[in-house]
């Protein structure tokens, strides 16, 4: 089964709801909802995070006594529950398509347990069969992935008490616990996360013994489990588990911004003394050595500084790979980590449709009624505009909308005339759907002043294009804000391919009609063709800068794009009537 992608700033789920479609069609709502942005790969909508992606993390190890991934029939074999909450207790599920496929690839679910509301206290446990024939390890490790945030967290104070991740272990068949770990322990961090735990649990390896994890308390997030191992480590086993710095930011950063990373000793053995590396954008490594201990099980913060910090001092998109060196490691494919960040605001024009290719960092959702229902990427050709991801809010029966999507962080300037277009439908002409959308200076929805649109009734089932002019009454940053206001127990709203342009001469809606680019995608070649003679052809990479311009005086040219890397570009069309652009993507 194919996991689809959420969106990652969503408040609250009611899981017995979600996935309904009223009209029985094929698209799939998300499952399960975060508070807070998920520090994902792509493709999920994040709140200024940077996007992680981990390759598979296993420890090379020499017995492995318990694995579980969850992918095939929950509750797994010999697994129990307790449960208080039916509807808010562990669940097989997908947080997020990532970076959940990014933990492994090959894994197909996870088990979640949905956040419940301030008035509903959660105490909700999984626990494992008895464990027993590791009495002959020379040690024991305690090895799973948890997902969850800081902020709704006890410690994190944005909960109402919040509520904690817990994992136990008991000797005595599960009448008493001890506890191994607490997600509220955890140093303060940004975002919905999977983080790699690593115990030592040698001290219980000579007796059978049972593991257990507890969601307690109330109106905490969403708290996800995966890839469970009780295994004998190998003596040297180390990697950089994160890269936890720089994050996405709308600001600028330096010319020597500290790179941080997190190390984990995943082996037996302490080790000390070896290189740690990071590279940018795949550029020349710069390489330092950890002189401290880490000992087995921990794990260990590397800051590079001074000489080796990063420039960053150019707005745009960077990746980063970070990865150590140890002499005598036992697996190599768990000593490294990535992340991707965006620094700067986005240029005109821009658009976004939502697929897997393009960067969704620093989009953000609100669901500001805090019922438990929000906006949600889906990914179903049949009902995106193109492609085949788009967004959508899927209703709720008792509570109407009140539910926001924000654009990410984009320069205007004043005296310009700019162009919002997007494609809207409703799933089902039986209900109605309204949104909004308005401008304002932050992604808040307090900060949302200016209205652009008002559709008060939609009921079309294909895709309608609205298209509105605007200006701002400074230049500086902006945000675009789209509001479901649907009634309750409506169906679901559908946007995609939104974009924003400048308008020179007369609308430039006219111009988009006349001119085509093709193919899309396109390989080593694009031809433009227009009606009217074209002046100008700009093409522009994904965070605006030019990379391509030509002069013509014709109603069509070819532009080689042979040495171009794959990627989202826009192709902006001068013409005597005005400039129009058009996205398109180049996949090789």
């Amino acid at each position: 089964m194919k996991k689809f992608t959420l969106l990652l700033i969503a408040i609250a789920v009611s899981f017995s709801s979600i996935g309904q479609i009223k009209t029985q069609q094929t698209i799939k709502s998300p499952l399960v909802l975060s508070k807070t942005s998920l520090g994902t790969t792509n493709q999920n909508l994040e709140s200024g995070n940077s996007k992680i992606y981990f390759p598979t993390k296993h420890s090379q190890a020499k017995a492995t006594y318990l694995t579980q991934n969850f992918d095939g029939t929950f509750l797994p074999t010999g697994w129990t529950q307790s449960i208080l909450l039916t509807t808010k207790t562990w669940m097989q599920g997908n947080p997020s398509a990532d970076p959940f496929t990014n933990i492994d690839p090959t894994n197909v679910y996870s088990t979640i347990c949905p956040y419940s509301l301030p008035a509903e206290t959660q105490n909700e446990w999984l626990k494992t069969p008895s464990i027993s024939g590791t009495s002959g390890a020379a040690a024991l490790f305690l090895e799973f992935w948890a997902g969850y945030s800081y902020d709704w967290l006890p410690a994190g104070g944005q909960g109402n008490p919040g509520a904690t991740l817990q994992c136990k272990i008991s000797t005595d068949g599960g009448s008493t616990w001890n506890l191994l770990w607490d997600a509220n322990n955890t140093p303060a961090f940004t975002g919905w996360v999977w983080r790699q735990v690593l115990i030592d649990i040698s001290a219980y390896k000579s007796a059978p013994f049972m593991l257990a994890w507890q969601v307690t308390g109330a109106d905490g997030d969403l708290m996800a489990l995966d890839n469970v191992n009780v295994l004998e480590p190998p003596a040297n086993d180390a990697g950089v588990s994160a890269i936890t710095a720089p994050v996405t930011t709308c600001n600028l950063l330096s010319s020597a911004e500290n790179i941080v990373v997190t190390i984990l000793n995943s082996g037996s053995s302490a080790i000390s003394g070896f290189n740690v590396s990071y590279k940018v954008n795949n550029n020349t490594p710069v390489t330092a050595i950890y002189s401290g201990t880490i000992n087995g099980g921990t794990s260990a913060s590397y800051t590079f500084t001074g000489a080796n910090a990063a420039n960053l001092s150019t707005a745009g998109t960077y990746s980063i790979k970070a990865y150590t060196s140890l002499t005598g490691d036992a697996l190599a494919t768990n000593d490294t980590a990535y992340t991707t960040i965006t620094v700067g605001t986005t240029s005109i024009p821009f658009t976004m449709g939502f697929e897997s290719t393009e960067d969704l960092n620093g989009w953000t959702v609100a669901d500001n009624n805090t019922d438990g229902y929000t906006w949600g990427l889906y990914s179903d050709a049949a009902n995106a505009h193109t492609g085949t991801d788009f967004i959508g809010y899927s209703y709720n029966t008792a509570s109407a909308a009140d539910d926001w999507f924000f654009t990410k962080c984009t320069t205007y300037n004043s005296g310009t005339n700019y162009v919002l277009k997007y494609y809207y439908k409703g799933s089902s002409a039986l209900y109605t759907e309204r949104m909004r959308v308005y401008r304002g200076s932050s992604n808040t929805v307090a900060a949302m002043t200016t209205q652009l649109v008002n559709l008060t009734s939609i009921t079309n089932t294909t895709y309608t294009l609205s298209s509105t002019n605007f200006t701002v009454p400074s230049t500086g940053t902006y945000y675009l804000g789209f509001q479901c206001r649907s009634a309750a127990d409506q169906d679901l709203l559908m946007i995609d391919d939104i974009s924003v342009d400048v308008v020179l001469g007369i609308d430039n809606n006219g111009i988009s009609l006349q001119t085509e680019v093709f193919p899309n995608p396109a390989s080593n070649l694009i031809t433009v063709n227009s009606k009217e003679k074209i002046k100008q052809l700009t093409l522009l990479n994904i965070v605006g800068s030019v990379v391509y311009k030509q002069l013509v005086d014709a109603n069509n040219a070819n532009i080689n794009t042979i040495s171009l890397q794959n990627g989202i570009y826009f192709v902006q069309i001068e013409t005597e009537q005005g400039i129009v652009t058009k996205k398109i993507q180049i996949v090789k």
